[in-house]
């Protein structure tokens, strides 16, 4: 058999990992195709600088499926960096570790290594498919793909702006004509926009930085969190109501579960959003100082993870809208903190009026050489440069902004575009469906492009483990 995985970031490495764990993936031809720059890091985890971290601890890193503790293993032994595992390290040393790994797969498995952009997937007669990259083509009886990040947005089509910076990473290249003295607008609070703080305040002398946003909100400060097991959002207890309810099960039903839950692990879930689900400054303050029930809470969402698709498609798709429109930013503001060591150079900074933060962004006027940013009260603040940090577009649909490959891929209708977001997939074996060709058994679909059905993928642990899953199952 003849195997192509396209894609060598978190998810690409973890199926290459998992294949290389099990002696039958040696006796097939395997191929693993990807840009050079982006071989085995990924776009989030290139060399860069090392102010930028991790949003995850070390401990929640690691890509051996059993080894849970890998990666602060690895830092300990590369970096000397004791005490790691509730940390979180330089995005760069995770790329360096994905490499690692992956040059001990390689050696296992001794795959052919394709450093090139994959162009086109078609489909061919006998149910193959023709993989084309920019020297080559190859035909496969077996595909994972892998292709990572989708597309960041770009609400106010600023792309071809030479001072708009679409993409930020890597941030040493993509912000280097960013001169001492500038202006400089951060699109979006998220944590790639505290990325950009960080770097912009440290790296570069003098700068005059805004944050500029719909809201104005970030997320919470990383609490403390303690373990513990669940009992009442369980699978067990999900399926057992999804036999005595036509395979649904409400979203009521989910939520007095989750109050259930918080009760039994005293977590007064309505205090903490009513403290800090602003996500103000002095919110933020306030959580360096006391953070009350904040840690319970994210514990009690990050020991979901697993279990995130699992509820998520047990919703209606009426269900599934409600939860978006009613819980999911409370949801994202909780399950995605910031470091707290980054909550308080944030704070700080803000407190000295060293950076601005402003919510309720309307628009964008192009100048001959800078931008005229207009928020609701019509107010304006003029920046030499924007950084774009909005976060990806999660539709998947024909566009400038999608790959070749993407493009083409839908084009042929060979994925189905996902209404939640990526694209459409059974669950949990990962295979694609097509409008045309109903489900491939050979085509297997992972990472960011499946979040519409394996909701909340953006943790390595729930890449890792899925592809394993996945690849055990194939053998």
């Amino acid at each position: 058999m003849r195997i192509a995985v396209v894609g060598m970031g978190v998810a690409g490495v973890s199926v290459v990992i998992a294949m290389a764990k099990h002696r039958e993936y040696k006796e097939h031809e395997i191929v693993i195709y990807d840009k050079p720059d982006t071989f085995g890091t990924g776009l989030p985890y290139q060399p860069d600088s090392e102010l930028l971290l991790l949003n995850q601890t070390a401990d929640t890193m690691s890509l051996d499926y059993e080894d849970e503790m890998g990666f602060v293993k690895w830092v300990e032994k590369k970096k000397g960096c004791n005490d790691s595992a509730k940390k979180h390290l330089p995005r760069s040393w995770y790329g360096q570790y994905m490499q690692e790994k992956l040059e001990e797969a390689v050696k296992e498995l001794n795959p052919i290594i394709v450093k090139e952009e994959v162009t086109s997937l078609e489909k061919k007669e006998g149910g193959t498919f023709l993989v084309q990259s920019n020297t080559g083509e190859k035909n496969f009886d077996l595909i994972h793909l892998c292709i990572g990040h989708l597309p960041y947005q770009d609400p106010y089509q600023l792309i071809d702006n030479p001072c708009f910076i679409y993409h930020p990473y890597p941030a040493q290249e993509k912000l280097a004509n960013i001169e001492k003295g500038l202006r400089v607008g951060v699109v979006g609070t998220s944590l790639t926009a505290i990325d950009m703080m960080r770097f912009l305040k440290h790296e570069k002398e003098e700068i005059e930085l805004h944050f500029f946003s719909d809201t104005g909100r970030f997320s919470t400060l990383r609490g403390n969190e303690p373990k513990f097991n669940l009992h009442y959002l369980t699978l067990e207890r999900l399926n057992k109501e999804k036999e005595n309810n036509n395979g649904f099960v409400s979203l009521e039903k989910i939520f007095q579960w989750f109050k259930q839950e918080c009760a039994d692990k005293e977590i007064n879930w309505a205090d903490v959003l009513e403290a800090f689900g602003e996500g103000t400054k002095d919110q933020l303050k306030k959580q360096l100082t006391n953070e009350g029930d904040l840690g319970r809470l994210q514990s009690l969402l990050h020991h979901l993870d697993d279990l995130l698709p699992e509820f998520w498609l047990a919703l209606n798709e009426g269900d599934k809208q409600q939860f978006l429109e009613k819980y999911r930013d409370s949801f994202e503001i909780i399950r995605s903190p910031i470091p707290r060591e980054t909550v308080q150079e944030l704070v700080n900074w803000w407190e000295k009026g060293e950076l601005t933060v402003r919510g309720g962004m309307q628009e964008v006027v192009e100048l001959a050489d800078s931008f005229e940013v207009v928020f609701e009260t019509k107010e304006t603040v003029e920046v030499d440069y924007l950084i774009n940090a909005t976060g990806q577009n999660k539709k998947v649909e024909q566009s400038r902004y999608q790959s070749k490959l993407l493009n083409q891929l839908i084009n042929q209708r060979i994925l189905q575009p996902e209404t939640f977001g990526g694209v459409q997939v059974l669950w949990p074996s990962s295979e694609a469906i097509s409008q045309r060709h109903g489900v491939f058994e050979n085509l297997f679909v992972h990472g960011q492009l499946i979040q519409g059905i394996q909701y909340g993928n953006n943790t390595a642990g729930m890449l890792v483990k899925h592809a394993h899953e996945v690849v055990t199952k194939i053998v």
